[in-house]
């Protein structure tokens, strides 16, 4: 169904909301000269340094708003994400336009909610505004799509983009320079996605898949060009990722763009999500008639 697509390409771009969250680093670079109240760090020459240090400040952090505007293969995806990442207690409030129709997702208490569309309310006859996934269910349809769809929010954690960086990329080189008139150091990025693939995917995938995937991926330039931008606090405030070489290596139109830039603000800043009223709520999967 098409909708699913759509709810596909949403929770792979919650995989990159923000980046941060861990432990304390056991050491941090000497402040540079200069540079007001807190002065900007001197750049990071390898990724494990980078890491901990915005491991430290996003943990203190812990919220943020995030705004994406990209491709995901032939998806154009624009949207808002405001999250609170702290394991099981997670939540979070979407609002995405994925290929020209809207998508609202919020996350709270272990439950999905979707927003349903107009069209979605008269194609499955009913007058609820919002579809439930319980992640934790353990009947099988149910299983399935909440484990996929946690495998999302979980990569969305910052720890999780902060240990993508770590285990799969390497500095290229950096910078120190402004972002809209804010101190930050620029870090030009290229992560593995072999590496990526096999860090986060390949356990859980059945063998015949991961020998399929292994197979498309061979001989194949597998670098993924990305950027980030890390203020004077050690929080990322922008961070950018070209995958249009490595979609057409592997076989997409040459007119693919796969660009996406992830702008991060209001670090800190209190999270409230709750609930669609009860009377509001129908379960997702009958709807969709499993």
């Amino acid at each position: 169904m098409r909708r699913t697509f759509k709810l596909v390409a949403v929770a792979a771009a919650l995989t990159l909301v923000v980046t941060g969250c861990g432990t304390r680093p056991e050491a941090t670079p000497e402040p540079a000269k200069g540079g007001g109240e807190l002065a900007l760090a001197t750049p990071f020459t390898d990724a494990l340094g980078l890491v901990e240090a915005a491991k430290q400040g996003t943990r203190k952090a812990k919220s943020s708003t995030t705004t994406i505007d990209g491709m995901l293969g032939a998806q154009a995806v624009t949207g808002t994400v405001k999250a609170f990442y702290d394991g099981p207690a997670t939540k979070l409030d979407a609002n995405m336009t994925v290929d020209g129709e809207t998508v609202g997702m919020r996350l709270v208490d272990r439950v999905l909610f979707i927003k349903l569309s107009g069209e979605q309310r008269a194609q499955f006859k009913t007058a609820k505004t919002w579809g439930k996934i319980p992640l934790d269910s353990e009947e099988p349809r149910r299983k399935a799509i909440g484990k996929a769809m946690q495998r999302s929010f979980e990569m969305g954690d910052p720890a999780k983009q902060l240990e993508m960086v770590e285990k799969t990329g390497r500095i290229i080189k950096s910078e120190q320079t402004q972002l809209n008139g804010v101190p930050v150091n620029h870090y030009f990025v290229e992560f593995d996605m072999r590496k990526q693939f096999d860090l986060f995917l390949g356990d859980d995938l059945p063998a015949d898949q991961r020998a399929d995937v292994e197979k498309r991926l061979e001989g194949k330039d597998l670098r993924v060009p990305a950027e980030l931008w890390i203020n004077a606090e050690q929080l990322p405030v922008k961070m950018t990722m070209d995958m249009t070489a490595l979609m057409k290596g592997m076989g997409a139109p040459e007119s693919v763009d796969a660009k996406s830039t992830y702008t991060y603000s209001d670090w800190g800043v209190a999270v409230d999500v709750s609930p669609p009223p009860d009377g509001e709520v129908a379960d997702y999967i009958e709807l969709m008639g499993g």
